[in-house]
């Protein structure tokens, strides 16, 4: 019994300890799943690829941009106008709704493994399902499809009720995805850094 106990136990720690050397960071995580390949892979096939899209070398504390960063997005609309019989209607309702947004911004990788993103004018298309906004939530008051464009978190939306069958303008806020999930920042093309990485800066390692 006690050496099935002592078998055991060292089973344990012996797990323990090689689960805590294949474990990594949070950011080393992030970069591997977007395809970046450290310096010290012997992947030189797609170490190719990783620097197509990314920087030989990435540090902390240093801010990177892209052409574009994209993200999922829920919108959280405050009111809208709808041309409805020939008159507008300002109807605010309680909303469901999922989207995609692409912004202008940068980002900066964290020594405390998280990921500070800055983003400026942001674009995008969402689906918004509407309920009764006398709080009736059995019947759908209406089902549109919008565009959007914003700076920081709020939004100007345009788009088309398929229920009423009538364009409509809205006005709200959105929560981008990435705020939640890091992993759900995803940059499109080239990443670079915007000014050069300072001496003190530390590269992120493949650990």
């Amino acid at each position: 019994m006690k050496r099935i106990l002592l078998l055991s136990y060292l089973l344990l720690i012996t797990t323990s300890i090689i689960y805590g050397q294949t474990d990594k960071s949070p950011i080393v995580k992030y970069l591997l799943k977007r395809g970046y390949i450290f310096p010290d892979s012997t992947k030189t096939i797609d170490r190719t690829r990783s620097l197509q899209k990314w920087p030989d070398t990435l540090y902390y504390n240093t801010v990177y941009k892209s052409p574009l960063l994209e993200s999922p997005t829920i919108p959280i609309p405050f009111s809208s106008v709808e041309y409805i019989g020939g008159q507008y209607i300002v109807s605010p309702t309680i909303s469901i709704g999922y989207g995609y947004t692409w912004f202008f911004g940068d980002f900066i990788f964290n020594e405390n493994d998280k990921i500070t993103v800055d983003p400026v004018f942001s674009f995008g298309v969402i689906a918004d399902a509407a309920l009764q906004n006398d709080f009736r939530l059995n019947k759908l008051a209406g089902f549109t499809t919008d565009l959007f464009i914003g700076f920081g978190p709020f939004s100007l939306f345009a788009g088309y009720d398929f229920i009423n069958h009538s364009a409509s303008i809205g006005l709200g806020a959105r929560l981008d995805l990435y705020t939640v999930s890091q992993n759900s920042l995803h940059p499109v093309g080239k990443v670079r850094s915007v000014r050069k990485h300072k001496k003190l800066a530390r590269p992120i390692q493949n650990e």
